[in-house]
């Protein structure tokens, strides 16, 4: 599978529950423009933030600094391209990054786009 993951930073202006909501609109608008695009999934995921040391990682890494993490799936790069390349994609990811540009703070945000190899499944 060919995905893209993205470590999002929020607009400044926002808290942090402005932020979730207003995602939450905008993955509404990802769902209407699935076929479009051409996407197999779509997840977010934000971070929790350890208590103590028991729900710790107990790993000396960096902390994670960003305020979420979105991840798209396609079945192929050939996919991926292949939608924005149409007009219904093009349209559609006019569409997202309007939006985006609402909750998003894209200099601060990254975006990562790669080949998942599964090691094992939830089947």
């Amino acid at each position: 599978m060919f995905k893209i993951i993205m470590f999002v930073r929020k607009k400044a202006s926002l808290t942090t529950e402005e932020f979730v909501k207003l995602w939450e609109a905008h993955s509404q608008k990802v769902i209407g423009y699935k076929e479009a695009l051409l996407i197999k999934d779509y997840a977010k995921t934000f971070p929790f933030q350890p208590v103590d040391e028991k729900s710790s990682t107990q790993r000396e890494t960096l902390p994670f600094t960003f305020d979420a993490m979105g991840e798209l799936w396609y079945e192929s790069k050939d996919d991926f391209i292949k939608a924005r390349n149409t007009p219904e994609g093009q349209k559609a990811l006019a569409d997202l990054r309007k939006d985006e540009l609402k909750f998003v703070d894209m200099a601060a945000s990254v975006m990562w786009l790669g080949f998942e190899e599964r090691i094992f499944d939830k089947n």
